[in-house]
């Protein structure tokens, strides 16, 4: 698989993959996914999975209420080109310490945000302390590096301290988290390909009725409770039947659920548990996932009809307390199924446009 140009200095460059190829790629990709020889299981690497990312601080401190932002006076939304791989992630437009823009993962998975080793290396960024980081299978002190400030748009974020990845794991030159996402209302528009960026409760206009390509159906608006790491933790999200706790990680290739939904839901493994699929992340070692697919995901309602999924115990649900319940990470196959998702951090609500058609 060959990657696309990251971007230019203005963000505005050719999306980095065809739109033909973008397509449900996902969908195609779990279905391939098969042991590559006797006793060994297939690997998803890592850098197509680029799971949760959620770090803490030494001292407890917490980055966003430490986090001290640089507003402008104009009310309006910043747009920001979205960059898409095979597997749809969406990235971004970002600079560091006022260099050339540079491709930025959107995770909302993430606590923090990250950068990788090589453009902190190109930068010549200082180190910062250590922090420990929650990925897939595990958590791992991690190296960071101090950024003087990072460019979103027209938005301006003095004095962080990053996470520090090699490129090849994160997919990107690095991601934006929770850190900065969290203090916007955050419009995922897949249709028009392009994300806004907007203050909490501030008016944004994308013709949720209309969308070219999408179904024109009205938003669907999911309530959500804060997880420990400030992640919207959604009701009303079922599948084959069983109400489940899910929460948007954006920096995901695919969606996945744990065991208690695999089990709650009667899926069956589409391969062999002795010989099981594994998945690498960031942080941590491989994990044991099993495929899968429910008859009908259905979110506030809107059935999205079958829907191609994973099944692991993955560290993210441990940390979030779903361990005990039905839960489901969702993942950019399920997000990028409908016109626009809008994450209103402010409000503690996702709102899903309308579902778009398949080709």
């Amino acid at each position: 698989m060959t990657r696309g140009d990251d971007g230019g200095d203005d963000g505005a460059s050719k999306p980095a993959y065809r739109e033909d190829e973008r397509r449900f790629a996902a969908r195609e990709e779990i279905r391939r996914l098969r042991p590559s020889q006797p006793g060994s299981g297939a690997v998803i690497p890592s850098r197509r999975t680029a799971l949760t990312l959620m770090a803490t601080l030494p001292l407890a401190a917490s980055p966003v209420a430490a986090l001290a932002q640089t507003e402008t006076t104009t009310p309006a939304p910043d747009t920001l080109r979205l960059f898409r791989n095979l597997l749809t992630r969406m990235g971004v437009a970002v600079a560091l310490n006022g260099g050339p823009a540079r491709t930025f993962i959107i995770d909302t998975g993430a606590e923090r945000s990250a950068v990788s080793r090589e453009l902190a290396q190109t930068l010549g960024l200082p180190p910062g302390p250590d922090v420990m980081v929650h990925g897939v299978t595990a958590a791992e002190a991690t190296p960071t590096v101090r950024v003087e400030a990072v460019e979103v748009g027209r938005r301006r974020f003095p004095g962080l301290e990053m996470p520090v990845f090699p490129r090849q794991a994160l997919g990107a030159d690095g991601l934006l988290g929770l850190d900065l996402l969290s203090r916007f209302r955050l419009v995922l528009d897949v249709q028009a390909g392009r994300a806004l960026l907007a203050r909490p409760g501030e008016g944004v206009s994308i013709g949720v009725a209309g969308e070219i390509g999408a179904r024109r159906q009205a938003d669907v608006v999911v309530s959500g409770r804060r997880g420990p790491s400030g992640q919207l933790i959604l009701a009303r999200v079922v599948v084959d039947g069983v109400e489940t706790s899910a929460f948007i990680d954006s920096g995901a290739q695919y969606s996945i659920g744990n065991l208690g939904l695999m089990r709650a839901a009667r899926i069956a493994a589409a391969t062999d548990p002795d010989r099981p699929t594994r998945m690498e992340g960031i942080v941590g070692g491989a994990v044991a996932v099993q495929t899968g697919g429910a008859r009908d995901l259905k979110i506030a309602g809107r059935a999205l009809g079958p829907t191609p999924l994973l099944f692991a115990d993955l560290h993210a649900f441990h940390i979030l307390n779903l361990m005990d319940e039905p839960a489901l990470l969702l993942g950019g196959d399920v997000l990028t199924r409908f016109g626009h998702v809008i994450l209103d951090y402010g409000r503690g609500r996702v709102a899903f446009g309308g579902l778009m058609r398949r080709s």
